[in-house]
């Protein structure tokens, strides 16, 4: 093959100006007229450049469609214009994005064995507070304050059932995205075991700074890049809701009921005044809503 590129590169340098087809194979067949560049074989393949991610973010103004095998992640990488990504039908956590029924994209985060989303889940037709969702079908979601602003930044609030779908299953994928799921309370311990323990994994998943968060956003560093904001959520009752605590904390649904009474879902809080990432029960007589982040089902 060495031989054949050098033989052609000789043909090349022969060929007169402007002439842009190119065929690489043993059989000395013309390149498809439709084609650039036409590699043809059957016992060798095509081998792009090879490179860490450090090395491929160091390319210079890249071109769209550029594309090298990424030794970190073992995959193929291309750049889309804007970013750096994966092939279609290629998932490797922490580059590629995934999707929901909305048409919402999603960046990844892996930490330690898990992915994760790398921002809340806001999928859904809202309704407004004081309105109730019910198992029709439609994934309702609220808005923080009814403002669509609000959920364009921090996600959306979900109610715990119908985030869960109606269905009362630890792991259940609930309103995530094909192969995703709401976490269940063995993958939240999990998540804080990784950052340290729950008396420190919220300062590494908080985002960092006053944006999002509420001074003094104790202990921020978003060491994860977990990105966690200071969402809110949605106090229910029958008949009335309220929103409260923006920037001022978060909570997200497990899929997991409580060990601390019957009709209670567990939930993880973080919040501005301190570093934790607090895994308790909340009573489900109310229609609260909270924010969904999900998980990626083990392979």
């Amino acid at each position: 093959m060495r031989i054949l590129l050098a033989m052609v590169t000789i043909y090349l340098g022969c060929l007169p100006f402007g002439y842009s087809q190119v065929a690489v194979n043993e059989d000395g067949s013309a390149a498809a007229g439709s084609a650039m560049l036409d590699v043809k074989s059957t016992s060798k393949g095509f081998l792009p450049p090879r490179m860490t991610s450090a090395q491929r973010d160091a390319i210079s103004s890249p071109a769209t469609g550029l594309i090298i095998y990424n030794t970190d992640f073992k995959g193929l990488n291309f750049y889309n214009g804007t970013i750096w990504t994966t092939l279609p039908g290629t998932f490797v956590c922490g580059l590629s994005e995934v999707t929901d029924q909305d048409g919402n994209t999603y960046e990844t985060i892996s930490i330690g064995d898990q992915c994760w989303m790398k921002s809340n889940l806001n999928t859904g037709t809202r309704i407004n507070t004081g309105t109730e969702p019910s198992d029709n079908g439609t994934i309702e979601k609220y808005c923080y304050a009814n403002s669509t602003d609000n959920c364009s930044t921090y996600g959306a609030l979900y109610a715990w059932d119908e985030a869960m779908q109606y269905v009362k299953t630890p792991g259940a994928r609930g309103i995530c995205p094909n192969g995703w799921h709401i976490p269940s309370d063995d993958e939240f311990e999990t998540l804080q075991n990784a950052l340290g323990g729950s008396s420190s994994a919220g300062g590494a998943m908080k985002e960092t700074g006053y944006d999002h968060w509420g001074s003094p956003n104790t202990g921020a560093t978003n060491s994860s890049g977990f990105t966690a904001l200071g969402s809110g959520w949605i106090l229910g009752s029958s008949g009335s809701q309220s929103s409260l605590q923006l920037k001022e904390t978060t909570n997200f649904w497990s899929s997991s009921w409580s060990d601390y009474g019957s009709g209670t879902a567990d939930l993880l809080e973080l919040s501005y005044d301190n570093a934790d990432a607090d895994l308790y029960g909340r009573d489900l007589e109310f229609t609260d809503a909270m924010s969904v982040r999900c998980i990626r089902d083990a392979d």
